[in-house]
């Protein structure tokens, strides 16, 4: 997808791309309560695989397998400001530690929702918050990055998450949770697409690599997080200190970019 729309010129639309899982985040939440209502948690996880397998029918009845017309560079063409290749190792460390940090948050907010009082059984509203934020912060992200730059929006981005994922930790409270999860909504996805975007724009001649390493960096991250998350919980008997660390490390990885852009004085 992203190298299609690179030989458009139109790596902005990537926005539009990713903003397809706030979308599913939003309707998950209208669907999961019934579904969990008259068929329990089982039959909630079956109802959504139906679903997910009659929305996969019309992506492969859609899905354009024409080959990708590669145009010829000129002296017109449009060129990204990206830093050089060897600055993408500060890209992966960062983009892993985001993996580690964000998945806290998205595995663990609704449920802590839910056993606080201020929700009274309708938790799910947290995750339609997450939803509603993020089906437009993809392309909002898209257009910052190109006015700011990539580096800048990544920055902002990580260091607003991080604010959204300690603050339930600070302020218990159902105005907490709900801007905690516009926060997250807003910021995760949108760091996915400007960390992927930055990385082909990077190394066009072996995008699929690059786009491989971070996707596999970041799930190892996803794998860490709530084990550690858990270990942390069972010590304190709560999610304070996981949701804090959690911050911490995402925190750290805006700061690592941050460091990587003024050692290497490359302005995006």
């Amino acid at each position: 997808m992203l190298d299609k729309l690179a030989t458009i010129r139109k790596t902005s639309w990537s926005g539009l791309f990713y903003g397809g899982v706030g979308l599913g985040i939003f309707l998950s939440s209208l669907m999961i309560p019934s579904l969990n209502h008259l068929f329990r948690w089982e039959g909630t996880w079956i109802g959504l695989a139906v679903v997910s397998g009659i929305l996969a029918i019309f992506v492969w009845i859609w899905l354009d397998e024409t080959p990708n017309v590669v145009k010829k560079k000129n002296k017109q063409d449009i060129i990204v400001k990206v830093p050089p290749t060897k600055w993408l190792i500060w890209l992966i460390i960062a983009y892993g530690l985001e993996g580690l940090g964000y998945i806290v948050t998205g595995t663990f907010i609704v449920s802590i929702a839910e056993k606080t009082s201020y929700f009274h059984n309708g938790a799910t509203l947290v995750w339609m918050m997450v939803g509603l934020a993020a089906i437009p912060s993809c392309l909002i992200w898209s257009l910052l990055a190109k006015k700011w730059g990539f580096i800048k929006s990544l920055v902002l981005a990580m260091a607003l998450q991080s604010l959204g994922i300690a603050m339930p930790a600070f302020w218990m409270s159902k105005t907490s949770f709900v801007i905690s999860a516009l926060l997250f909504g807003a910021t995760f996805m949108g760091i996915t697409t400007l960390a992927t975007t930055l990385g082909r724009e990077m190394n066009p001649s072996d995008s699929s690599r690059t786009i491989g390493i971070l996707s596999a960096i970041y799930a190892i991250g996803q794998l860490i997080g709530p084990t550690l998350a858990g270990v942390l919980s069972s010590f304190t008997h709560d999610f304070n200190a996981a949701f804090i660390g959690a911050a911490c490390v995402v925190f750290f990885g805006a700061i690592l970019l941050l460091s990587g852009f003024i050692s290497r004085t490359t302005l995006i």
